[in-house]
């Protein structure tokens, strides 16, 4: 097994060192770098919810609207051995100059078409929003999507949630810190 210099050894474990006090320490607030800071709008905590102990790190994907950018956070409710409600908030940038309104109203006419399936146009704080529920399955699953900007979205994603639950659970999103992320 080779012997690095002390110099080597330590330069090393400062610099572990350095980054795990770095992913540790909280971020300050109007501090968060890109993509993290689609995040910054989403609340951490939600009035009868527990959150789960980590926020996924940011990711990118594709579907039929494009690339995007995603951060989440996760949170349920357990109100017995049977019955847990889980509600997902969702922040995905599909970048400048995209406008997903077209491909969000067709998603929805679609999905209207579905037995046991509601859709409704609403707004949520101004803005507008898609709510889509599926009974189909005995318990209600609830998205509600909301056009923050033609190429950003929030999504709230409720399993076990009614609709007026979700869009009152979005009540709780800060989305004009969820429009000037940058």
């Amino acid at each position: 097994m080779p012997r690095y210099p002390v110099s080597v050894r330590l330069t090393a474990v400062l610099g572990l060192a350095s980054a795990l006090v770095t992913a540790a320490l909280p971020a300050l607030p109007g501090k968060t770098a890109w993509p993290l800071s689609l995040r910054d709008g989403l609340p951490a905590e939600l009035p009868g919810f527990a959150a789960a102990p980590r926020d996924p790190l940011p990711d990118t994907d594709e579907n039929e609207m494009g690339v995007y950018t995603e951060v989440s956070r996760f949170f349920q409710r357990i109100e017995s051995p049977t019955s847990v409600r889980q509600f997902r908030l969702v922040v995905q940038d599909y970048g400048a100059g995209k406008d997903l309104t077209g491909a969000i109203r067709k998603a929805v006419a679609e999905a209207s078409r579905a037995p046991r399936v509601e859709t409704r146009e609403v707004q949520v704080s101004g803005l507008p929003a898609f709510a889509v529920t599926d009974r189909s399955g005995g318990n209600p699953t609830t998205l509600v999507t909301v056009m923050v900007s033609p190429s950003r979205l929030v999504l709230a994603q409720g399993a076990n949630v009614e609709p007026a639950d979700a869009l009152k659970l979005l009540g709780h999103v800060d989305f004009e810190k969820v429009i000037n992320a940058k």
